[in-house]
C-alpha cells in the first residue's frame, strides 16, 4: 500500500483490511498537508462505507490533522463511537463560526475570517469547492456593517445571494435593483451596472466583488468597463473589500499594494476530480457523428446527474434533441411538472423545452426568462433531470453542480475556450458533503497549464479603454495627453454625461456634435412615452450608427417593430406572429424558431441593449435641446422602463429580481390596492391575503410567490 501510485489509490473501491488502512495512513500523515494528501483523504471519505471501522478512528485523526472541520464534525456527530478528545474539543471549538449556526470552517476558510476579523482587505482565488459564498455569509451574520455591498456578474447568481441573505432581513433592508429604497442597514447585491445607476448608494462599509477575474482585460467581457468603474467609485469610499475568483496564479501588484491587499491563493479542495478522456481505439478524440454517438452512449450509462458542457443555446437544444431521439424509448418521466401549465399558457405547447423536460433532459439558455432558468435548475438539483445541456452562461453564471461534467465542446461561442475557462468548467463537477468525486469526461485533448494573472485595468493602465479612462480620477491617470484628448472641447456637463453613460466616448461625441448640428431637423427624437414606429425607429438608427457596429436602416426598423410588437400585445400573439412570418418563408420547425428569436430578443435587446441605447440618446438629446433653449425635448424612460420590465408597474418590478413570472405579476397588480407600494409593503401585503390571490394564479406561479413571502 505504501509504494501504491496515488492515481492508483483513487481508484479503490474499498478499504477494508486494517492493515491496507494502517499503512495508508502512515503515507497520508507524511502529506497530510499537500494536495496529494487532501485527494486521498477526500478519496476516502468517498468511500467511507467501505472502510474498515476499526480504522476510521486513525482516519478521522487525520481528518482533523487536514483542517477537513465540516467533514470531520458530520462524522463524529454522526455515530456515538467516535469520542472527541479534550484537545480536539479544544481545536473544534475554534473552528466553529461565532455567528452561523453549526458551521465549521476549514483550516484555510479560518485563516481568511482571521484575515477578515482583523479589517484586512482581502483577495481569494480558490477551487469552487473551497466555499467562498461562506465567507460573506460570515461577515454579514456578524451584522458589524451598516452597509454591504456584493456585486455579482448575473441577474441569477443576485437571486441566489438574494435567497441566501434573505435569512438576515430582519436586521438588513436587501436591495436587488435600483428603484428599491435604502434604509439604515442595507446588503447591496448588485451587478456592475446596477451600482453605476444607483445614484444614492450609501456610504458603503464592506464591499465584496464575486467573480472578480471578469475584470481583467484577457477575459474580454462585455461589462469589463462597468466592473472597473464600480470599483473606482466603491473604493474612493474606502470600505472593507474582499475579492473572490476561481483559481487563478496571482494577481495585479499595483492593485495589492494600492489598496493593502492580503492575497490569498490555494489549491485547497474539498472534492476530488477524476478526469476521463474519451477517445477512440487509436487514442485520439472523436470526431463528427462518431462523437455524437459516444455522447449519448456515456449519457445512458450515467446513473447521476451530469451536465454537458456545449459551446451555444443552439448546440444545446440541438444535442438535446438529438439525444432524446436517439434514446430507443421516450421514457417520460416528469408527466405533471407545475411549470407545463405555464408553459402552454405563456409560450406554446408545442414549445421543445417542453418535450425535454418531459423526459428529464434540460437545456440551459441565457436568453430563457429568470424564473424559468431558475426552475430548470432547481428541477436538476431535485432529481427531475437527469442531464442538463448547459452553455457558458450556466458555467459562469450560475452555482450548479454535478457529479459529471462533460466537455464536449473545445468552444465559447466561436472561441476556443483557453485553460482559465476549462477549470471553470471542471470546477462544476462535484459537491461538499454530497458527491466527494466529481467526473470531468473530456471529449477534447486536454487544455495546457497556462498562467493567469488578473491585471485591473483602471490601476494598471496597460490596456485601457477610452471609457475606463475617462472615470479615472486626474490624479491616478498616466496618460494624461491621452484622458485630454478624450475630454477636449467638452464642457464639465457633457464630460458628466459621457462617463456616466460608459459606452463609446468617441461615439458619444459624435452622437452630440451630429444632434448640435443637426438639431432643427431631428424632431423625431422629441418623443416622451411610448414613441410611435417612425420616432422609435429613426431614434435607434442614431444609436446603431453612432454607438454600435450597424448603420443599415433595416435592422432599425426590425428591433423597432419588435420592440413595440412587446409593448402592444402579449407574448404568445408576439410568437404567433413571428411564427407566421417563418412559416410563410418556408422555415423548419417555425414555432421553435419564433420562440427562440422572441424569448431572445426579449432578454437581450428588450431588457438590456435597447433600454441602456435609449438612455444614451436620451441624455445626449436632451443636453443639446437644452442648451438650445427648447424645453420641448424627449424623455424616453417610461418606455425604457417598460420595455425593460415587460410592461410591469414601476411598484411590483422587484418582484421580476425575485424570480416571479410577469403572468403573476400582472394578476397580482390588478388585486393590490393602488395606495399599497414598497417592496415591504407589497410582500406583506400578499402574505396577510394570500388566500385571496391565491385563486387567480396557476400552480406554477403560487410556487413561485410562495417563495418569495416566505
Amino acid at each position: 500500500m505504501n509504494g501504491m501510485e496515488i492515481s492508483t489509490i483513487l481508484q479503490l473501491t474499498e478499504l477494508k483490511s486494517f492493515d491496507d488502512n494502517w499503512n495508508l495512513t502512515k503515507k497520508v500523515t507524511s502529506i497530510v498537508d499537500s494536495s496529494e494528501g487532501r485527494k486521498i483523504i477526500i478519496h476516502i471519505l468517498d468511500i467511507w462505507n467501505n472502510v474498515n471501522d476499526d480504522a476510521k478512528q486513525i482516519w478521522l485523526d487525520i481528518i482533523e490533522r487536514a483542517g477537513f472541520y465540516p467533514y470531520y464534525i458530520d462524522k463524529v456527530s454522526s455515530n456515538n463511537q467516535y469520542a472527541l478528545s479534550l484537545q480536539s474539543q479544544i481545536r473544534t471549538a475554534f473552528f466553529k463560526s461565532d455567528y452561523l449556526h453549526n458551521v465549521y470552517f476549514h483550516e484555510q476558510q479560518k485563516e481568511i475570517e482571521q484575515a477578515l476579523s482583523l479589517g484586512s482587505n482581502i483577495a481569494v482565488s480558490a477551487p469552487t469547492s473551497f466555499g467562498k459564498s461562506l465567507l460573506i455569509e460570515e461577515v454579514v451574520a456578524r451584522k458589524k456593517f451598516n452597509n454591504i455591498l456584493i456585486i455579482q456578474p448575473t441577474l441569477a447568481l443576485i437571486d441566489e445571494t438574494r435567497q441566501k441573505m434573505s435569512y438576515y432581513s430582519d436586521y438588513y433592508n436587501i436591495v436587488v435593483n435600483t428603484r428599491q429604497e435604502a434604509k439604515d442597514k442595507n446588503i447591496f447585491i448588485l451587478t456592475a451596472e446596477r451600482v453605476l445607476e444607483f445614484l444614492d448608494l450609501p456610504n458603503i462599509d464592506f464591499f465584496v466583488i464575486d467573480e472578480f477575474y471578469k475584470i481583467s482585460t484577457r477575459r474580454n467581457d462585455d461589462r469589463i468597463d462597468a466592473l472597473n468603474v464600480a470599483l473606482i467609485r466603491i473604493m474612493s469610499l474606502d470600505p472593507q473589500a474582499m475579492f473572490l475568483t476561481p483559481t487563478v496564479d496571482s494577481l495585479s501588484k499595483k492593485f495589492r499594494e494600492k489598496y493593502q491587499i492580503r492575497f490569498f491563493n490555494t489549491d485547497y479542495a474539498l472534492v476530488n476530480t477524476n478526469l476521463i478522456e474519451i477517445r477512440n481505439r487509436n487514442g485520439n478524440p472523436y470526431s463528427g457523428k462518431s462523437k455524437k454517438m459516444q455522447l449519448f452512449k456515456l449519457l445512458n450509462r450515467l446513473n447521476e446527474p451530469s451536465i454537458v458542457y456545449v459551446k451555444s443555446p443552439n448546440e444545446a437544444y440541438k444535442l438535446a434533441n438529438e439525444y432524446l431521439d436517439w434514446l430507443e424509448e421516450n421514457s417520460t418521466t416528469n408527466n405533471s411538472l407545475d411549470i407545463f401549465e405555464w408553459i402552454d399558457s405563456n409560450i406554446s405547447p408545442d414549445w421543445q423545452l417542453k418535450r425535454l423536460l418531459q423526459n428529464g433532459i434540460g437545456a440551459h439558455n441565457g436568453a430563457l426568462p429568470r424564473h424559468i432558468v431558475t426552475s430548470e435548475i432547481d428541477l436538476f438539483n431535485s432529481g427531475n433531470l437527469n442531464v442538463l445541456f448547459a452553455t457558458v452562461s450556466l458555467i459562469e453564471g450560475v452555482n450548479t453542480v454535478a457529479k459529471n461534467m462533460i466537455v464536449y465542446s473545445h468552444n465559447k461561442g466561436t472561441n476556443p475556450i483557453d485553460f482559465f475557462d476549462f477549470a471553470n468548467i471542471r470546477g462544476r463537477a462535484g459537491r461538499m458533503g454530497q458527491y466527494f468525486t466529481g467526473n470531468v469526461y473530456i471529449f477534447n485533448d486536454e487544455l495546457g497549464v497556462e498562467e493567469f494573472v488578473i491585471d485591473v485595468p483602471y490601476i494598471d493602465q496597460h490596456e485601457i479603454s477610452d471609457e475606463i479612462l475617462i472615470n479615472i480620477p486626474d490624479d491616478d491617470v498616466l496618460d494624461t495627453v491621452r484622458k485630454e484628448k478624450l475630454t477636449s472641447g467638452l464642457d464639465y456637463d457633457l464630460q458628466d454625461i459621457i462617463k456616466r453613460n460608459l459606452i463609446s466616448v468617441s461615439g458619444q461625441k459624435n452622437l452630440y456634435y451630429f444632434i448640435e448640428d443637426k438639431y432643427e431637423q431631428l424632431n423625431f427624437l422629441r418623443w416622451r412615452n411610448v414613441p410611435n414606429y417612425e420616432q422609435l425607429w429613426q431614434t435607434l438608427y442614431l444609436g446603431y450608427r453612432f454607438l454600435g457596429s450597424n448603420d443599415r436602416q433595416g435592422f432599425a426598423q426590425n428591433k423597432a417593430v419588435t420592440a413595440l410588437k412587446l409593448i402592444n400585445t402579449s407574448l404568445p400573439q408576439v410568437i404567433l406572429e413571428q411564427k407566421q412570418y417563418y412559416q410563410d418563408k418556408g422555415k423548419q420547425d417555425p414555432i421553435n424558431k419564433a420562440i427562440d428569436y422572441i424569448l431572445k430578443f426579449q432578454r437581450n435587446e428588450a431588457n438590456f441593449k435597447i433600454p441602456k441605447l435609449l438612455a444614451v440618446i436620451d441624455s445626449i438629446q436632451k443636453y443639446v435641446f437644452e442648451k438650445k433653449g427648447i424645453s420641448d425635448f424627449g424623455d424616453y424612460t417610461y418606455f425604457s422602463s417598460i420595455l425593460e420590465n415587460d410592461k410591469i408597474d414601476e411598484r411590483f418590478q422587484f418582484l421580476i429580481d425575485y424570480g416571479v413570472p410577469t403572468s403573476a405579476i400582472n394578476k397580482i397588480s390588478k388585486i393590490i390596492p393602488a395606495n399599497i407600494s414598497g417592496e415591504w409593503n407589497i410582500i406583506n401585503y400578499l402574505k396577510v391575503n394570500f388566500h385571496a390571490i391565491k385563486p387567480v394564479l396557476i400552480s406554477y406561479e403560487i410556487s413561485l410567490v410562495l417563495k418569495v413571502i416566505n
